[in-house]
């Protein structure tokens, strides 16, 4: 393993760890300015919109899986495994990252996240709604 993938495996990390733990504004420095978030059909841009869907998101937990990531210079992608567990219902979300990196001022940041929940039928913007 590169010390380029090295570093983006530490950011996958460090999204996961600091959302978790409740520090929005360090995640939120994850990713470049103008950075975009596409999740529930839906995208939230800068810094500013995803900060606001990350607080506005309910809280779990992100159990990160295996990434496989390709760097091209200053540009690479990754596609990651997560399992989200809510804390309020401990239901059960697994879901795919699809990320767009780019290297600013020497360190990885998120350029797009892409989240798709799996489900029944196949990859959804949208995750399953449990049956009762």
């Amino acid at each position: 393993m590169n010390e380029d993938e090295v570093e983006i495996r530490e950011l996958l990390a460090a999204y996961a760890l600091s959302l978790d733990g409740g520090d929005i504004d360090q995640c939120v420095r994850l990713f470049t300015a103008d950075a975009e978030f596409l999740v529930y059909g839906r995208t939230f841009a800068g810094h500013g919109g995803i900060g606001k869907m990350f607080r506005d998101a309910p809280r779990g937990l992100h159990l990160t899986g295996v990434s496989r990531i390709e760097v091209r210079g200053d540009a690479a992608t990754a596609l990651s495994q997560v399992l989200f567990v809510r804390t309020d219902s401990l239901q059960l979300r697994p879901a795919l990252y699809d990320d767009e990196l780019v290297r600013e001022d020497g360190r990885w940041r998120f350029r797009r996240r892409r989240c798709r929940f799996v489900t029944s039928h196949g990859l959804s913007d949208s995750p399953e709604v449990p049956l009762s």
